[in-house]
């Protein structure tokens, strides 16, 4: 394993384990206005260019995959792997029945919630930003959101 790999995912689990450790209320959510410079940029260019995304996403990716049973997200130790990765694509907000909650938690870290208008399902992304570059960090498939 090369050094700049090894600081490379030391510092990515660094910040990740940091946010876990701190649980504190998100902020309200972000308008574009709002969000870290270069993250709408980034965020574009993650949802139209495969080659990109692939290189912007920390593998194996941890999270929760789409519909987890309750012994996977009591086990906590679910990670993503880059084979088999299906590109994310962007959503069309206004034409789904979705809505987009973007949270700034800090100028190298954003969480976006994609949520049902029946508030019963939802997806978690977070992104952050690491040697300089922004990169998905962790992704929840949809699942049924706590009440």
């Amino acid at each position: 394993m090369s050094m700049k790999y090894f600081v490379f995912l030391t510092l990515v689990l660094f910040i990740a384990c940091k946010n876990k450790q701190q649980p504190s209320p998100p902020p309200a959510p972000g308008t574009a206005s709002e969000l870290p410079e270069g993250f709408a940029e980034f965020y574009q260019q993650f949802h139209s260019d495969s080659v990109f995304q692939m290189a912007h996403i920390v593998f194996p990716l941890q999270g929760l995959p789409g519909d987890a049973d309750s012994l996977t997200i009591a086990r906590d130790d679910y990670h993503w792997p880059a084979e088999g990765w299906k590109m994310m694509h962007s959503f069309d907000f206004q034409m789904s029945d979705f809505r987009r909650e973007l949270y700034t938690v800090n100028e190298n870290v954003v969480v976006e919630r994609i949520i049902h208008k029946s508030g019963e399902l939802g997806m978690v992304r977070r992104f952050a930003k690491v040697a300089g570059e922004w990169h998905l960090i962790y992704y929840t498939g949809l699942n049924r959101l706590a009440k």
